[in-house]
């Protein structure tokens, strides 16, 4: 965004005035001179020195006045230009010009040129080995190939072995057969480092040999193709090289996508003493650019005279989307800036015309109502904040008003420290407590300034009974760990790396359910046997303990997942017949990432000496039996048609209160 000046303000009302005049069949003369254009400047930084063959970064340059720059090469036989992008055609000395031709506002600013060198491009070459030979026989076509494109000469340096002529090898008496390829270079690459290969030539006839080699099939660039396999009819290893090392290469039976084009791969195998080498096979396929799709988000409708935010639109691929309004008249796109014109439809469409390894993405469009202005309104905050907020301890409601009447929300910007529900405070844990205060605006106001509410929240006097802090212990036997995490009904839990917040390790429990296994579930528990955590005392008695906890997970189908809090006394007897509790309904197909989950304790019974979580997931019939999971102990497949639930757990605290 330009600032204002007085010449640009002139201007405009200038140019304002004599737009009113004409509409009204005036604009006569008199009045002052139209304002003169500003000047303006290029910065145009100098590409680095090039090497013919290598491509260019895309040019850069900017002008003061914030227009487009453009460039042009004025030495065509080196080095062309196409909007930033920079090709070199040749070796020599380059140079490209950056100019701006100025506007109504803005005069033409000095054009700006770099001059630097393209060196001689380097090249190498790849010669395949025709192997070992037996006299009497006709070796297969010398491969050798020149990273430059250009051809290879093939020599022999013992003619009274072996000769050579083009790419044919002609055997002439046994021994050993030096065979050379090189490549002299021209204009644009320098000569390659010439490679050489002794072939031994065995006086006596080899067996013949042939190659079976399956095509790979078609490819698309981005995917990880199959093995390469083929054999041969001695049994002997089969070899394998790429002859268009630009788009696939090839190490062992492996097959790497380069580029997009055209592969060609072949099989050679060299033989032995008892086997003549076998003629190679190729097998040639294509390789397909990757698809691509664009994800562009709606910036909503919007109100004239506000500024919206940067528009978001991303390729799949990575490369960068290009943004243009089809509306301008409503709307106009600069880059990620959208600026508004004036109320009506505006049309904004993401395109990104893909690269040599990706195709084009299909375009897509966002329409956006613009409003006409909306009233400003702002926010006042009446919440009274306690003098020593603490954890646990109840706060009064977040109060606020808005100056144009409209009912403000509040949103906890710190879920760790602090959540919201509605206008109900609840503090967390220790540490710094942010809350917005926010009014969205309707059809008559704009939205107002979020206001922030700040509270620095302190620890309770209390015990962590669990502090798990991710499950960082090795566990002791299949399915537990010593921090506290065991599963039930055949169903043991697994250690992940997946985490919520801290640690390394969190739980996990995958459920296959069917009817006759019922539901999974799990506890967690700070007895001995289950971490050793410090005991429930007396001094707990009578106090509600407050329970936090992370989960993520999946279900195939419709599922719950339930949590309780449990007490039991010293005889392991559960003591409370209700608790704190959830219950999560999840519906088919759905994942659902990391929620904390907070529960208030009932009042911890007389008696209590330990407590426990327990967990249980369930799922629904689907219909026909269908493979469901694997069973964690025996590693045998599960066949049912209940569907299948896993869930994560991490981050396990229950503060108990002295």
């Amino acid at each position: 965004m330009h600032r204002l000046t007085p010449q640009i303000l002139r201007a405009t009302f200038a140019w304002t005035t004599l737009a009113v005049l004409s509409a009204c069949g005036g604009g006569g003369g008199g009045g002052d001179a139209a304002p003169q254009p500003a000047a303006q400047s290029i910065t145009f930084a100098a590409p680095a020195g090039q090497t013919f063959g290598v491509a260019p970064a895309a040019l850069s340059a900017s002008a003061s006045s914030g227009l487009a720059v453009t460039f042009t090469s004025t030495t065509p036989g080196v080095c062309t230009v196409s909007g930033t992008t920079l090709t070199l055609v040749g070796v020599g000395s380059c140079t490209v010009s950056a100019s701006q031709a100025g506007n109504a506002s803005f005069q033409a600013a000095a054009t700006v040129s770099n001059t630097f060198a393209v060196a001689i491009g380097a090249q190498t070459i790849s010669f395949i080995s025709p192997g070992n030979q037996a006299l009497g026989t006709a070796p297969g076509a010398l491969v050798a190939t020149a990273t430059s494109g250009l051809p290879v000469t093939l020599t022999s340096s013992t003619a009274s072995v072996c000769t050579v002529s083009g790419t044919t090898l002609t055997l002439v008496s046994a021994g050993s057969c030096s065979l050379a390829a090189s490549q002299a270079g021209n204009g644009l690459y320098a000569a390659a480092s010439p490679v050489s290969f002794t072939v031994t030539v065995a006086p006596a006839p080899l067996a013949a040999q042939t190659i079976t080699f399956a095509s790979p099939g078609n490819q698309t660039w981005g995917t990880t193709p199959a093995a390469l396999s083929a054999t041969s009819s001695s049994g002997l290893a089969v070899s394998f090289a790429s002859t268009t090392p630009a788009v696939c290469t090839v190490s062992g039976t492996s097959l790497a996508l380069v580029t997009a084009g055209s592969c060609s791969v072949t099989a050679s195998q060299g033989g032995n003493t008892s086997f003549a080498a076998a003629t190679m096979v190729a097998q040639t396929f294509t390789v397909a650019p990757a698809a691509q799709t664009i994800n562009f988000v709606s910036p909503g409708n919007q109100n004239l005279g506000t500024t919206p935010g940067a528009l978001v639109a991303t390729a799949s691929s990575g490369l960068a989307v290009t943004l243009s309004s089809t509306t301008p008249g409503v709307c106009t796109v600069s880059g990620t800036t959208l600026t508004l014109v004036s109320a009506g439809t505006c049309t904004v469409t993401a395109n990104q015309a893909g690269s040599a390894t990706y195709a084009a993405a299909t375009a897509v469009s966002q329409s956006i109502t613009v409003a006409a202005a909306l009233q400003a309104q702002t926010i006042t905050v009446t919440f009274s904040a306690p003098s020593s907020p603490t954890v646990g301890v109840p706060t009064p409601a977040l109060a606020a008003t808005a100056s144009s009447g409209l009912p403000v929300s509040f949103a906890s910007t710190t879920p760790s420290v602090c959540s919201v529900s509605g206008t109900t405070l609840t503090l967390l844990a220790a540490g710094t407590c942010n809350v917005l205060a926010s009014q969205a605006g309707n059809s008559t106001f704009a939205a107002a300034a979020s206001v922030q509410i700040s509270l620095t929240v302190a620890a309770p006097a209390g015990v962590n009974a669990f502090a798990n802090l991710g499950f960082e212990t090795a566990p002791n036997g299949a399915g537990e760990f010593a921090d506290g995490w065991q599963g039930s009904n055949a169903f043991n839990a697994t250690r992940s790396s997946a985490v919520a917040r801290t640690g390394s390790f969190s739980a996990n429990l995958a459920v296959p359910d069917n009817p006759s296994a019922g539901a999974g579930s799990g506890l967690f528990q700070n007895s001995v046997d289950h971490g050793g955590l410090a005991p429930v005392s007396a001094s707990n008695w009578g106090t509600s303990p407050t329970l936090t906890f992370w989960v993520k997970g999946n279900v195939s189908v419709t599922g719950n997942l339930n949590y309780a809090l449990r007490y039991l006394n010293s005889n392991g007897n559960i003591l409370n017949t209700s608790s704190a509790g959830a219950r999560t309904i999840w519906t088919g197909n759905s994942v659902r990432d990391w929620t904390q989950i907070t529960l208030a304790g009932v009042v911890i019974p007389t008696g209590t000496t330990a407590v426990f979580l327990e967990m249980t997931l369930a799922t629904g019939p689907t219909g026909p039996a269908v493979p469901c999971g694997v069973d964690n102990q025996t590693g045998a497949q599960l066949f049912c048609n209940w569907g299948t639930a896993s869930v994560y757990l991490d981050d396990v605290s229950l503060l108990l209160l002295q």
